[in-house]
């Protein structure tokens, strides 16, 4: 196996850094948004909304 040079390791490391980031945020996005539609339920339960 022929060693890797540094700048594709620099790219790799990147890419998977930009993924973890990507994915955390996205977790965070879908976590808030469920959150945020249980209190709307819970606040007005006579209401339909969307999620869920």
């Amino acid at each position: 196996m022929k060693p890797v040079s540094r700048r594709t390791l620099d790219w790799i490391y990147s890419v998977l850094l930009l993924a973890i980031v990507l994915l955390s945020w996205g977790y965070v996005i879908y976590a808030s948004t469920v959150a945020a539609g249980r209190q709307l339920k819970k606040k007005y339960p006579d209401k339909i909304f969307g999620n869920e």
